[in-house]
């Protein structure tokens, strides 16, 4: 009978361990943002105004923490810091634009593993907050606010380069949704003689470089 024990107890596996990993990066982001583009026709001189570019790209550095639930669903907390800068001259007048933004998100993955790689298609849910500062001079920045939920799907492929540490290459698609800019006192960014409130909200694709690391 002792035998026959430990002969059942032999051929059981052990539990896989719940994979928990790190990454970080840096991305390009190339989207459209309507409300804030008719913001700057609006604004400036006609002259310049025709340069300005209906698609426009910013960077962002990401980072976040991934745990896999079972061999093949994970969910991440995911964090980028977003930045984009434009700049249009109309003599003696220089339009100066920064846009920077948190980017939290919720991410749930369907993944694909192999021996040498892994493939995951995740979305997710976000609320970002947003800045975009308006540097009138050389002494003056205005500064206006908004926030927002976001949306996100994306593809993900993580070659194996060494026993814990991974690549990170993803492409991935976004629709950001969020409220009128406003300064500090509640006034919302409007062009001259314009009643619309500017907001960036818009949508686009991007993609990720960066690396993995299993934290056990």
């Amino acid at each position: 009978m002792g035998i026959f024990i430990s002969s059942v107890n032999a051929q059981k596996q052990p539990a896989k361990k719940k994979q928990i990993s790190l990454y970080a990066g840096m991305g390009l982001d190339y989207g459209i943002t309507p409300e804030f583009n008719d913001y700057l026709v609006a604004q400036i001189p006609y002259s310049t105004s025709d340069s300005i570019k209906s698609f426009n790209a910013g960077i962002e550095f990401f980072g976040g923490l991934e745990y896999e639930f079972s061999s093949t669903i994970s969910a991440k907390l995911d964090y980028s810091y977003y930045i984009r800068s434009m700049s249009y001259s109309y003599s003696p007048a220089v339009f100066d634009y920064t846009i920077n933004g948190h980017q939290p998100y919720i991410i749930v993955n369907y993944m694909l593993k192999f021996p040498n790689f892994n493939f995951k298609f995740g979305a997710g849910v976000g609320f970002h907050f947003q800045q975009v500062d308006n540097k009138v001079n050389n002494s003056t920045t205005l500064t206006y606010k908004s926030n927002g939920p976001s949306i996100r799907a994306e593809i993900v492929f993580s070659p194996k380069l060494s026993n814990n540490f991974y690549g990170y290459l993803s492409g991935f698609a976004f629709g950001n949704f969020y409220g009128s800019l406003k300064d500090n006192s509640g006034n919302p960014l409007k062009a001259p003689n314009s009643n619309v409130e500017a907001s960036v909200s818009g949508y686009g694709i991007g993609a990720r470089l960066g690396f993995s690391v299993n934290l056990n």
